[in-house]
């Protein structure tokens, strides 16, 4: 995986400090679901290892894997790493996600 360091990004807009990041995806699994998305505790996101991954294997990111920009953690079971990325919310608040809201574990590390 190539990509930039979320707490890179979180220092670049100030926000190294919340609670917890929210990730969010054009991606809709279903009709009547606008979008996926899972949030994450602050600990978690500045990982040195959690990244915004744009490339794979020396190759830009391929639309299969969550082009052009997707969450990745080593540190997070699959259903964390949020394909197609489109908004990361530094928030003072925990919020759910897709699965998070359908039982699924909100944690969920490895």
């Amino acid at each position: 995986w190539s990509g930039v360091r979320v707490s890179e990004i979180a220092k670049l807009v100030g926000a190294q400090d919340t609670d917890y990041v929210e990730f969010r995806s054009f991606d809709a699994p279903n009709a009547t679901d606008r979008a996926y998305w899972s949030s994450w505790d602050r600990q978690s996101a500045m990982h040195g290892q959690t990244i915004l991954a744009y490339g794979m294997n020396g190759q830009a990111l391929p639309p299969a894997y969550g082009a052009p920009l997707r969450l990745f953690g080593a540190v997070k079971l699959g259903y964390k790493n949020v394909k197609y990325l489109t908004e990361v919310n530094f928030l003072d608040r925990r919020t759910g996600g897709y699965w998070e809201n359908r039982g699924y574990e909100w944690f969920a590390g490895v």
